[in-house]
């Protein structure tokens, strides 16, 4: 069923945005001031289900490559968002049916927002992680393939990186090394040129209908409006807005503490560490430790892993409900460990080959919510 958008609707969006980016994808704050540009006081963008776009038609996807904490320093490029588009829009041989999200955690939900505002075109329902993940592999429309040969354009903030061409049609799919997830030579080849070219690049890409029915995992644009309401709903009735967060995600809280200690190197174009907690109030006396890849990706509770991707951990600041992500990290902070459940589509012995432990190097089974 479709809803609408409104500029009124942004914060509540960011808000669960944010939640949903397990501790990355971009700080959202930011790509909500951005949209509020693009997105009039009196216009609106209405969200669709995947069933819904025309089947002859094609979706367009904008993503920014880059670790959150180049997300800090360089804002949203309307500019370059822009030019990818033009690019890419420009040699399609059939219409645009609508944008979709890459991934729905963190920023990135806030660029497709911003082109179907721009260009009154319907945004999916949906995204291809369902919170937020480090490399473009760890997606759906890596992990299940879709059809390959459509436009891909590449841009940054200064212009182009590469221009889109037409629909060259299929093309062997290449194999990735063994043991290792498809995708993972794209994620090295854009990865090195991200950081050829400041840190942060704004890839746009095209996928069919029959590729976004099989692997759009769906629903996502209004879970993060749910979560984002219901913690504006806690704050303004002054009720607590972690039980709002598990309620509306259908989620499990693990522990309420401060954090006292932050480890943490930049290296690979990633932000790696490990942050640990002592437990307050209800839950003194318990420690853990959540180790990080931009996004949280394992929970150790009492010496105990009790969570692991790809279902989602995500922190908030216990009295706000405002979520806490990798960069901003700092001894001291109260806040509460929630747990989300991730789709089915990401717990399939294929999917967790690439989003599993053992695809950030540890030797450890999925421990699901």
């Amino acid at each position: 069923m479709s809803f609408e958008i409104r500029r009124g609707d942004l914060p509540a969006l960011a808000l669960g945005a944010a939640i949903l980016g397990t501790g990355g994808g971009g700080n959202s704050y930011y790509g909500q001031l951005v949209a509020r540009q693009v997105l009039g006081e009196k216009s609106s963008v209405r969200v669709i289900d995947v069933t819904e776009m025309d089947p002859g038609s094609f979706a367009i996807s904008s993503a920014v490559i880059g670790a959150p904490l180049v997300c800090l320093e360089k804002p949203p490029s309307l500019r370059a968002l822009q030019l990818g588009y033009d690019s890419v829009a420009g040699v399609l041989e059939r219409s645009v049916g609508g944008f979709v999200a890459a991934e729905i955690g963190g920023l990135q939900c806030m660029f497709p927002l911003m082109l179907a505002a721009q260009t009154g075109k319907p945004l999916l329902d949906g995204d291809s992680i369902g919170r937020a993940f480090p490399e473009l592999q760890m997606c759906t429309f890596m992990i299940y393939g879709t059809t390959p040969g459509l436009p891909m354009a590449l841009s940054y903030e200064n212009g182009m990186l590469l221009e889109a061409t037409a629909h060259r049609g299929p093309a062997p799919r290449p194999r990735p090394p063994a043991n290792e997830p498809a995708g993972i030579e794209v994620e090295r080849r854009l990865r090195r040129i991200c950081s050829d070219n400041g840190g942060l690049i704004y890839m746009t890409t095209t996928f069919d209908h029959e590729s976004l029915m099989r692997t759009l995992i769906r629903g996502t644009i209004g879970l993060a409006l749910t979560l984002g309401r219901a913690v504006e709903t806690a704050r303004g009735t002054r009720s607590d807005p972690v039980t709002a967060i598990v309620a509306a995600g259908q989620g499990k809280r693990f522990v309420g503490g401060k954090i006292v200690d932050v480890e943490r190197q930049f290296r690979a174009g990633h932000d790696w560490g490990t942050v640990r907690l002592e437990g307050v109030d209800a839950d003194k006396g318990r420690v853990a430790g959540i180790a990080f890849k931009n996004e949280y990706l394992i929970l150790n509770l009492d010496n105990e892993v009790v969570l692991t991707v790809p279902d989602l951990i995500t922190m908030v600041e216990t009295e706000t409900g405002t979520p806490v992500t990798t960069e901003i990290l700092r001894p001291g902070l109260r806040v509460s460990v929630i747990g989300l459940p991730c789709s089915p589509l990401m717990k399939t012995p294929q999917a967790l080959k690439a989003v599993g432990p053992k695809a950030f190097g540890y030797d450890l089974p999925y421990t699901a919510l």
